[in-house]
């Protein structure tokens, strides 16, 4: 089952890598008959190697990503979007588990420094249906670092006096050990406006893996400390200012795999953080929020010489979600109010999967029955839905690849979007319970052409969504959601590389459109965009380019604002100090222009010119 290969992939990084490649690839069909992927078209994947840029956020690097875009605000909460799919119509995950909060803008991966990111790996296609409630937009999964032996890194940044320093370490073979800290202060703009980015953040991460015969046990813990975190926007520092005093998160993990025929996981996530604004009218607004997370899965796999069959089921709930809020003014006694107390949501699945393999082509069905639930005070939504997928892969020759998919989804409205209302960094909020539950039929055609040195990829795609749920701005002034009748959403991207000798370049390209059955635009949709990538890898020394066009974006959504056209530039060069150091110069917005860092209202700017100097050190 695909959900159970990403789950798997994701959590035992520590595998071989042929093993590897067969699980961490979502949408790949294996074939026993060639014990190699049939079809990978509707993966992209983003290592932090490949980025050539000053990495602050987990976003930065899904930013690289053909059909990927940055929404929302900046700072370490940056969100994004997956082909204008965004907020909680992606789902996040680390190392299998699920990061769900209630932040307006959608789930961010605040808490988890880029020191610890291998991978990351997206899957923007209709396959994302059998991943339940929430999924209906793309699955948007980490892998963490797996340290072959130990190493320090220390780095300083222009922008903000960033510093950082990381140490990552493998303990008799079986045991994996990193810890990262990280500060920032306030930075500016290519134009010299005032940024709200300053953070001070403390990570530590554990991970203990054993084999006994077939059978892998593992575990991992990611703990996270965050403080006075800032939230930028375009209203700092003058109408709103913004920061997280804390930004809490526990996770652990377990999981249990024997060879290629069951996979067990069981995970909890804690999270507690706060935020505080203070508005130009001497207001000031502290929110405290608290959840825990937890769930399952279990799945297993059978495979014949003309087929293969996967089963399984999955639990995932919130519990214990608390969101309280105080408001004091000037020479005034705080005001204290319970906005959520002991909310829960419930999701539940039994998901299928089947495939059979001929000469050529490679068909695959699979369906996904799905229960969710959300609960407040004597309040309680729910739905069941069943949901399918269809793909069928044919290589025409060895290099050309087709594939078509088609699949289903929905997503039942989330704990803030119906019960919510109050103050956030982004001004006062009302849910609306009310609201209808999604739902989505959506196709892609993809050609992917692999030859000596060279790769081409080409998807096109289209997405239909009944009662698309909008953020809009109410005539009090207040921000809420509402459905409308249905949003269309449809697009084309890809990629072109080439690999000669030392040199490696890529191209990428993106394209997409949406409106709703009015004909007016829909948020969170990205700007057309051409990059191109440029690394040339020498024996002591390396050299890195990359240049994006994103062209003027008429069109906007709610809650939006048009966009003008922009380049960015960055460079990165590093080189080897003998047999244990080794050092690396990255510059972001090298031009230093001055441009927004997404259509929505609140955006910011983006950062000026940024040079970072990272030193490390490796046994």
């Amino acid at each position: 089952m695909r959900i159970c290969w990403l789950m798997l992939s994701v959590a035992n990084a520590t595998l071989a890598t042929a093993q590897e490649l067969e699980e961490v690839v979502v949408s790949g069909i294996s074939d026993p008959r060639l014990g190699s992927l049939v079809s990978a078209d509707s993966m992209r994947v983003a290592t932090v190697d490949d980025v050539i840029a000053v990495v602050t956020s987990a976003a930065d690097l899904v930013d690289t990503l053909p059909g990927a875009s940055l929404t929302g605000q900046g700072g370490l909460f940056q969100s994004f979007s997956l082909r204008g799919f965004s907020r909680w119509r992606i789902r996040t995950e680390i190392s299998g588990v699920p990061v769900i909060t209630d932040r307006r803008a959608g789930n961010s991966l605040s808490f988890l420094p880029e020191s610890f990111i291998d991978s990351i790996y997206a899957d923007m296609g209709p396959a994302s249906s059998l991943y339940g409630s929430g999924a209906m937009g793309g699955v948007v999964s980490v892998s963490l670092v797996d340290p072959e032996a130990t190493s320090v890194s220390v780095g300083v940044s222009s922008t903000g006096q960033a510093r950082d320093m990381a140490i990552k370490t493998s303990l008799n073979g079986n045991n994996t050990f990193m810890v990262d800290t990280r500060t920032a202060n306030p930075a500016t703009s290519a134009n010299g406006s005032a940024l709200n980015t300053a953070y001070r953040q403390s990570s530590l991460y554990f991970r203990h893996q054993r084999e006994h015969g077939d059978l892998v046990l593992g575990g991992e813990v990611l703990a996270s400390d965050g403080k006075d975190i800032g939230k930028s926007s375009a209203y700092y520092p003058d109408q709103r200012v913004s920061v997280y005093p804390h930004d809490r998160h526990t996770l652990i993990n377990i999981r249990a795999t024997q060879s290629d025929r069951w996979f067990a996981q069981a995970y909890l996530h804690q999270q507690d953080w706060a935020s505080w604004t203070q508005r130009n009218d001497d207001r000031q607004t502290t929110s405290r929020y608290q959840s825990l997370t937890y769930g399952g899965l279990f799945a297993g796999t059978r495979h014949t010489e003309s087929a293969s069959h996967r089963l399984g089921f999955e639990l995932s709930g919130r519990s214990n979600i608390d969101i309280n809020e105080t408001e004091k003014r000037s020479e005034q006694r705080p005001m204290a109010s319970g906005l959520v107390a002991n909310g829960r949501e419930w999701v539940s699945g039994v998901f299928s999967e089947r495939s059979w393999y001929f000469k050529t082509l490679t068909a695959q069905v699979g369906a996904r029955l799905d229960h969710a639930e959300v609960s407040h005070r004597q309040d309680t939504r729910s739905k069941t839905e069943l949901n399918g997928q269809l793909n069928l892969d044919w290589k025409p020759s060895e290099e050309d690849h087709l594939s078509f998919q088609l699949g289903t989804a929905y997503r039942l409205p989330t704990m803030s979007e119906l019960y919510f209302s109050g103050e956030t960094p982004r001004g006062p909020v009302r849910g609306n319970p009310t609201l209808d539950a999604e739902q989505t039929v959506g196709g892609q055609l993809s050609w992917q052409r692999y030859t000596r040195g060279r790769q081409f990829e080409l998807s096109a795609y289209f997405n239909e969504v009944e009662h698309y749920i909008e953020r809009i701005l109410a005539p009090d002034g207040l921000i809420t959601y509402q459905n409308i009748d249905s949003g269309n959403i449809w697009g084309v991207d890809g990629l072109a590389s080439f690999e000669h000798r030392e040199v490696s370049q890529t191209i990428t390209w993106q394209w997409q459109r949406g409106t709703s059955k009015t004909g007016s635009a829909l948020d969170d949709l990205p700007p057309p965009e051409i990059g191109y990538n440029a690394h040339w890898t020498g024996a002591n020394f390396g050299l890195g380019l990359s240049f994006k066009y994103r062209l003027k974006r008429s069109d906007s959504g709610p809650g939006e604002t048009p966009l003008n056209s922009a380049v960015m530039a960055a460079a990165q060069v590093d080189w080897s100090l003998g047999r244990h150091w080794s050092c690396e110069l990255t510059i972001s917005n090298g031009l230093d222009r001055t441009y927004r860092t997404s259509a929505d209202n609140d955006a910011p700017l983006a950062l000026g010119r940024a040079v970072r100097l990272e030193i490390t050190w490796r046994e």
